[in-house]
């Protein structure tokens, strides 16, 4: 569908079951182990939540950290298809991907630590809805915009792996192209406005906690910053995931949109950062900030991480420098957890002397979790075109689809160009 603007090819010169991948799997194994023992034995022996803190970290992690991480689809989307970086079109999949397994992952560990996840079927009868809820919001947005959006975006790379593998399902893999073709303006609709939705709802819960929030992060503008945050820390995330591929799997490298990226990221930062500082000074909060605390020293880790990560990409974009690349976007991604994380968890109390500190089966299982996902990503990229190849490896690759010689990672022609490049 899209192939002219993404030219993204398979890794099919690594194995699939390497031993990195089998070690995910069986981690992943025992995470699903168990998710039956917690559903069986309930909340309370599972876990470390208690009456204050009803969230542990299945929660305030993977749903109000990782979603931000999980959010290159919508933050590069914006970039590529409203403000015409054309260029960034060979990193959507890339993003859209990795965006789909962290949300799917995400909402299954919702469902984990929800204690009744039954409750979950109410989502579909719109007469129980609690419309004046942030909750409403994220329980109907999030699982809406990962199966519409995020699954029919993943789409074309499954139709082109179709019709290469099985010719006779070709005219099938046409008419669902066709279709997608036909709905993809309301599909990219939806990609941006759902969620920018969710992703202030989640903003929003925090902002009904109240003084229950530390002062450095409660603020009225918590969901444009939480929004903002995600936008970020999505943009440093695909360009880790993209740096990784190439240094495991010897991928080609494009060094001018990874230019781009780090200049929009160091951007999106800087004026972040400045936003954050100019709220909290016109709050009155800034000297919280200077006092010998905890909560101080949490807030002075975001800082000092995001704006050593907005300072290093802003060199490496105009020195070429793809070193300062990598660990800027990581120290992007990082700052960017933290502050996500924070406010739910480290700088979040409830009432005095509560506390909450997650179980060895409540870690096991986000671990596990965590590895599925990285594990799918490794699958999906050796069989299907995710990841940006450079030209001449992917006009190889479409000869060789078209002229049906090579369909396979050991034909000559694919094995020389991959090797070349």
């Amino acid at each position: 569908m899209s192939r002219a603007w993404e030219r993204c090819v398979p890794v099919f010169d690594i194995p699939i079951l390497t031993r990195p991948f089998v070690a995910l799997c069986t981690l992943g194994a025992v995470a699903c182990g168990l998710v039956l023992y917690r559903e069986a034995a309930g909340l309370g022996a599972a876990s470390g939540m208690n009456d204050a803190y009803a969230w542990g970290i299945w929660k305030t992690f993977n749903i109000m950290a990782l979603t931000g991480l999980g959010s290159g689809g919508f933050s590069i989307g914006i970039a590529t298809w409203l403000f015409g970086r054309r260029s960034l079109h060979s990193v959507m999949r890339t993003a859209v991907l990795s965006s789909f397994l962290i949300y799917a992952s995400g909402l299954m560990l919702l469902g984990i630590d929800v204690g009744r996840p039954w409750n979950f079927l109410w989502i579909l009868a719109p007469w129980r809805w609690n419309v004046h809820s942030p909750m409403l919001e994220v329980g109907f947005c999030m699982p809406l915009y990962t199966a519409v959006p995020l699954f029919l975006e993943a789409t074309p790379p499954v139709l082109e792996w179709i019709h290469s593998r099985w010719p006779e399902l070709e005219s099938t893999a046409e008419m669902a192209e066709s279709l997608l073709k036909r709905i993809y303006p309301w599909v990219l609709g939806l990609a941006f406005l759902l969620p920018a939705m969710h992703q202030s709802s989640l903003g929003a819960l925090m902002l009904l906690a109240g003084n229950q929030v530390h002062p450095l992060w409660q603020t009225p503008w918590l969901p444009l910053l939480y929004v903002w945050a995600a936008s970020f820390m999505g943009f440093a995330f695909v360009s880790v995931v993209l740096m990784v591929c190439h240094l495991v799997w010897n991928r080609s490298l494009d060094e001018d949109v990874l230019r781009e990226m780090s200049r929009i990221t160091a951007w999106l930062i800087a004026t972040w950062l400045i936003f954050r500082f100019a709220d909290l000074a016109m709050r009155g909060r800034l000297h919280l900030a200077v006092q010998i605390s905890a909560p101080s020293a949490l807030f002075w880790m975001e800082i000092l991480l995001l704006l050593s990560a907005a300072l290093m990409l802003a060199v490496a974009s105009k020195r070429h420098n793809v070193r300062l690349a990598f660990q800027g976007s990581i120290l992007a991604a990082l700052g960017g957890l933290m502050y996500r994380f924070d406010p739910t968890t480290l700088a979040f109390q409830p009432r005095a002397g509560a506390f909450y500190f997650p179980t060895f089966i409540e870690l096991l299982i986000d671990i596990g979790f965590l590895s599925l996902t990285v594990a799918t990503f490794s699958l999906l990229a050796k069989v299907l075109p995710i990841l940006p190849a450079s030209t001449r490896l992917w006009r190889a690759m479409e000869s060789a689809r078209w002229n049906k010689s090579v369909l396979h990672p050991q034909q000559a022609e694919y094995t020389h160009y991959a090797a070349a490049d």
